[in-house]
């Protein structure tokens, strides 16, 4: 039901902005990078006492971003739409005591939000937004290369709730410099994750 509800809150988002004026639409594309941190649900923590193993609390993440803003320039407010897909770089699973490598873990998240661009900058001659924003998403993580048979090989998928606060700075009128933290809250039940987020930063160019 809450997967239902999702996939029909993303065309209910791209229907709000659909009447703006279309000449006021500026396109984006970027490359982000951040750090991931995973808070564990306690199944996983009893699961990592109990077989004596320790699961990664950061991984490094990578991926890219699209999507576009709307407004008058000169406007303190400014909406728009973001999606994003992060990556996740391979973090070791270690035993407990002795930091041997058990496994490998990955992870995936794709999320789509509807972004508030505030602007902060005041007389400023480039724009800074204080970007405010809520969406959808999923996510998955993957356990690999496993050399201990609790450890199985496997992935598992959520969808997940996103918000993100952050800010943006104008370089120019086409490159944009994101500082951003996202939350993902996953919808699954029983999942090895409660929530997770990303702390980083996009280079963006604006069209």
């Amino acid at each position: 039901m809450k997967s239902k509800i999702m996939l029909l809150g993303i065309p209910a988002v791209l229907a709000t902005v659909s009447s703006a004026n279309a000449t006021t639409f500026r396109p984006f594309v970027g490359a982000t990078m951040g750090l991931q941190g995973v808070m564990y649900s306690n199944d996983a923590k009893d699961a990592e006492r109990a077989y004596d193993f320790d699961l990664p609390t950061s991984l490094f993440t990578f991926g890219f971003e699209g999507g576009f803003r709307f407004g008058e320039y000169n406007k303190i407010y400014n909406g728009g739409v973001s999606l994003n897909l992060d990556m996740s770089t391979e973090s070791d699973i270690k035993a407990k005591f002795s930091d041997v490598k058990k496994a490998e873990l990955t992870t995936n998240v794709f999320s789509a939000t509807y972004d508030n661009y505030i602007r902060i900058s005041g007389d400023k001659a480039n724009r800074i937004d204080l970007v405010l924003g809520a969406g959808f998403g999923s996510m998955s993580y993957k356990i690999d290369n496993s050399i201990d048979p609790v450890l199985k090989n496997t992935t598992e998928h959520s969808g997940v709730f996103a918000l993100k606060a952050g800010l943006d700075f104008e370089l120019s009128k086409n490159f944009t410099l994101s500082a951003m933290s996202r939350l993902f809250i996953p919808t699954k039940g029983h999942y090895a994750a409660d929530t997770t987020y990303i702390v980083g930063g996009a280079v963006k160019y604006v069209f």
